[in-house]
């Protein structure tokens, strides 16, 4: 019997469970396609190893796998826990016993358990093998090639290593990550909540969960991996703390992860069971082991072999350490299209960091992990102006929390100023980028009060007046650029005056000094001539064309624009060509020509949707707001001031003055052309901010002509997924439906909600259902077709 509806048979105490299995004291909980899988794996192979992270759960699966499976085998099925022993000489002996084979003086037990096996059809579940390797290597050898009938279902936290061995990594339960907190009617859609949930609910009858118990809940499973283990441990707190109090508590975790004394001594606090693989490790291997706390979330091999290469391990060996501390369930590793990808389980690395203090190495390997980051983000600073930088960026994106461990311990401590400067100078172009200018703001001022470099003080300080400046404070960064300046002048950096120079000019147009401005535009043009490097001259003409529209002369704009235009394309910068694009259609909508502004808007609009770059987005949105409103397109222009309200809030920055200006203006008229029906149409262009999909506006509203030919952003699974999730179903459901594993909707709607950047299943649902709106979207008589965007310039 060997489907998932006869496994729900067997219930542990009842007849049907096998007498000679252990009988579990606490349901099963999920697993139910990891159940399917490996019984299936078993089914096919003669030796399987379930392999993965203390106190993920390899046993608790064994053991219902052999249930639902014993009825399979003449000879039955029997779990031997070769935990307790010590000595591997003894394992032939203790899984003897196990059997029931009797041991006789003079005979050799693993010949006795050939003999007595030889001729049976017997499920041998092997439990704990770590640390008895190689003896549980030889004895499966062994046994598989004198048993015909014996299969063997092993668990370690490494493979044996026996030839036609199939290896299986039981993975962490699914949990939710706290920006996407599920509603409370979805929390069964997570394994890692199900199970803490029903666990408390053991320790504490009665328990229940309201809405604001569910972000503590959400906490709880993320902090702990979902692993179940740990959540057995925490949940069994519930019986004298809150969930708040329990996600509180946390920050240690092994304090708080302790159980009782009645299960296996590795089982009874977390740490314990983190410390059985410790203990196993060879010398180097902890040392690297150790060394890889630093790392805030994941590491790729060059930043483990420049962090961790110091005495006693050479660069050069930690790529074969590594890969044995995947091999031990330690490290868990993942192929991504720029190659393998490492990260610690937080619960292990929190041991590891404390192993790494206690050996008095935690200072020094933060200093390199520090220096190699400082190193990362100054290579970045110019490659995020060139052709790589949606590839430079996206790499920073995925060291964001290396970067920020970086900075925290840079500033712990006023002997690391240096660092700490160079990594946020670095840092500031990267920020501006994504949208991030509160933090970037704050990182770069706590770098300059500590002091520094002067010529890392100046491109801080450069890079915090572009800041301030997006934040509405120009007269700061106005002073910011000409300190900036001055120190660039001393330490002879003539390409970062010439930048400096015009971020000067703009911020003097946007005090209302036209003057001086006009004289900083003069001065960084000249010296970005003279240096002969087309970005500089690009930079210089567009912000130069930019400040001559507050002073009216339209036609002075478009010529310096469209002469930075080419200049740009010249250097890779596609940022540059995207701003210089928004700023022509903004020339034509001031020539009353809104019509032909939508083509450069929506070609630099997708290039900043493609990056992404959310002040871009911002600049973008606005731009196409302003030339809906010309075109009397009310309900598209009521969705772009939606997108408007949520990349705001999510930059933290703001329009210019003579912006906002006109923005309040289209507001007004929006109000009166739409009555009651703008706040529904602006918060649907609210949910799409939250997207990056500023585009997905020009194909949402009602009345619009164009023929679509681009596709949302979304696999046709994923929005085949993304409709299920708009009529409510579970991820079980939808995998029900769809017939499919749950784990592989699980990863589905991970990917539907970062590529939409939704925070939950509600926000989902809200896009799809802003969608519908569009009746051109849709064939006649089929509701459910995808929708489409319309081509850059396309009309």
């Amino acid at each position: 019997m060997t489907d998932t509806a006869a496994m729900s048979l067997l219930v542990p105490g009842s007849g049907s469970w096998p007498a000679s299995l252990p009988i579990p004291l606490t349901p099963f909980v999920g697993r139910e396609n990891e159940l399917a899988q490996v019984i299936r794996l078993v089914a096919a192979n003669r030796l399987v190893t379930l392999t993965g992270a203390g106190g993920v759960g390899k046993t608790r699966l064994a053991v219902e796998v052999a249930a639902a499976i014993s009825a399979d085998f003449g000879d039955g099925t029997v779990l031997i826990d070769l935990s307790p022993i010590t000595d591997q000489s003894l394992l032939p002996g203790a899984v003897a016993r196990g059997l029931g084979v009797e041991e006789r003086g003079g005979t050799d037990v693993g010949q006795r358990l050939t003999r007595v096996l030889r001729g049976q059809h017997k499920l041998l579940v092997l439990d704990n093998c770590e640390h008895l390797r190689v003896a549980s290597a030889d004895l499966a050898a062994g046994l598989l090639g004198s048993c015909p009938g014996v299969v063997i279902l092993a668990t370690s936290r490494e493979r044996l290593g026996v030839p036609g061995e199939v290896t299986w990594r039981v993975p962490s339960l699914s949990f939710p990550w706290p920006e996407r907190a599920p509603a409370a009617q979805e929390t069964d859609s997570y394994e890692a909540v199900v199970l803490f949930l029903a666990r408390a609910r053991a320790a504490r009858p009665g328990l229940r969960v309201g809405a604001d118990d569910i972000a503590a809940v959400t906490s709880i499973c993320f902090r702990l991996d979902g692993i179940p283990l740990a959540l057995e441990l925490a949940a069994a707190r519930a019986g004298a703390l809150s969930l708040t109090e329990i996600a509180n508590r946390l920050t240690g975790r092994f304090g708080l992860l302790t159980g009782s004394a009645t299960g296996p001594a590795r089982h009874q606090t977390l740490r314990a069971s983190v410390e059985w693989s410790y203990q196993l490790l060879q010398g180097q291997e902890r040392a690297l082991f150790r060394r890889l706390a630093v790392f805030a979330d994941g590491w790729a091999l060059d930043a483990a072999e420049e962090v961790c290469g110091a005495p006693p391990l050479a660069g050069d060996e930690v790529a074969a350490l590594l890969a044995a501390l995947v091999d031990k369930s330690l490290v868990n590793a993942e192929q991504t299209p720029t190659g393998s990808r490492y990260r610690l389980l937080e619960v292990i690395r929190a041991y590891a960091r404390e192993q790494l203090e206690s050996c008095g190495e935690l200072d020094q390997t933060c200093a390199r992990q520090a220096g190699y980051y400082a190193e990362l983000a100054e290579r970045s600073a110019p490659m995020l102006l060139g052709p790589g930088q949606a590839t430079c960026a996206h790499r920073l994106d995925r060291e964001s929390e290396n970067l920020r461990a970086a900075g925290r311990w840079c500033g712990a401590d006023p002997a690391r100023t240096a660092t700490g400067l160079r990594l946020a100078s670095g840092l500031w172009e990267y920020w501006h980028i994504r949208g991030r200018l509160a933090e970037g703001t704050a990182w770069l001022e706590k770098a300059l009060a500590a002091g520094g470099p002067e010529h890392a003080r100046a491109a801080a300080m450069n890079g915090l007046g572009v800041l301030v400046s997006l934040q509405g404070e120009p007269k700061r960064g106005q002073d910011l650029f000409a300190a900036s300046i001055e120190r660039y002048r001393e330490a002879g950096d003539r390409h970062g005056e010439a930048r400096a120079w015009s971020h000067l000019g703009n911020a003097r147009t946007l005090c209302g000094d036209a003057p001086g401005a006009a004289e900083a535009f003069r001065r960084g043009l000249a010296l970005s001539r003279s240096l002969e490097d087309p970005w500089l001259e690009a930079f210089a003409l567009f912000l130069s064309g930019l400040s001559a529209t507050l002073s009216g002369d339209v036609g002075g704009e478009t010529s310096r624009i469209t002469a930075a235009t080419p200049l740009f394309e010249r250097a890779g910068d596609r940022r540059g060509t995207g701003y210089t694009l928004l700023a022509l259609g903004d020339c034509l909508i001031q020539q009353q020509r809104a019509e032909e502004a939508l083509a450069p808007l929506r070609e630099g609009v997708a290039i900043f949707e493609a990056l992404p770059e959310r002040w871009g987005l911002m600049y973008g949105a606005w731009l196409l707001a302003e030339a809906s409103g010309a075109l009397g397109d009310w309900p598209r222009a009521a969705l772009l001031l939606g997108i408007l309200d949520t990349l705001g809030e999510r930059t933290g920055g703001q329009l210019f003055p003579h912006q906002q200006a006109t923005l309040q203006r289209l507001v007004v008229r929006a109000a009166e052309h739409l009555g009651p029906a703008l706040p529904a149409a602006r918060q649907a262009g609210q949910v799409l901010g939250r997207s990056d999909q500023i585009t997905a506006a020009l194909w949402l509203a009602p009345g619009r002509e164009e023929e679509p030919d681009r596709a949302l952003p979304l696999t046709r699974r994923e929005r085949e997924i993304a409709e299920l999730i708009t009529d409510g179903l579970t991820n079980r459901q939808i995998a029900a439906r769809l017939v499919i594993a749950e784990r592989t909707v699980d990863t589905h709607v991970g990917r539907i909600l970062a590529k939409l950047a939704c925070s939950s299943r509600a926000q989902v649902a809200a896009l799809v259902t802003a969608a519908a709106m569009d009746p051109a979207a849709q064939r006649p008589g089929d509701p459910r077709t995808p929708t489409r965007l319309p081509a850059p310039g396309a009309r």
